[in-house]
């Protein structure tokens, strides 16, 4: 018997090494119905106002904010190579996953 694999969704784990282990973000791709009319600073399903990164709960953010996220990260000048190198990733992850998604979803777990 062969096994099918099952249908994944990407995802992009981040989580804090510190005394609290469990505090982290998951990053995954934001694909929007063509329904929803997405206004900057609201969520796109619920409509609710954004006004910071929620650190409990999801995040939408859509592929024109990201652009510009994206735009700052790799303007910042920074000397630690191991820091550099996580941008690097990061903004490569981030960028892949544009090219598909409508956008990043940020979702906090803490």
């Amino acid at each position: 018997m062969v096994k099918k694999s099952k249908r994944t969704i990407p995802a992009l784990i981040y989580q804090y090494q510190g005394p609290q282990r469990n505090v982290g973000f998951v990053l995954s791709p934001l694909y929007i119905e063509d329904s929803v009319e997405v206004e900057m600073e609201a969520d796109p399903r619920t409509g609710e106002e954004m006004k910071a990164l929620d650190p409990c709960w999801e995040n939408p953010i859509t592929k024109e904010v990201w652009v510009e996220i994206l735009s700052e990260l790799d303007q910042q000048v920074v000397a630690e190579p191991e820091l550099r190198n996580f941008l690097n990733q990061f903004t490569a992850w981030v960028s892949n996953h544009l090219q598909l998604a409508d956008g990043i979803e940020v979702t906090g777990n803490l």
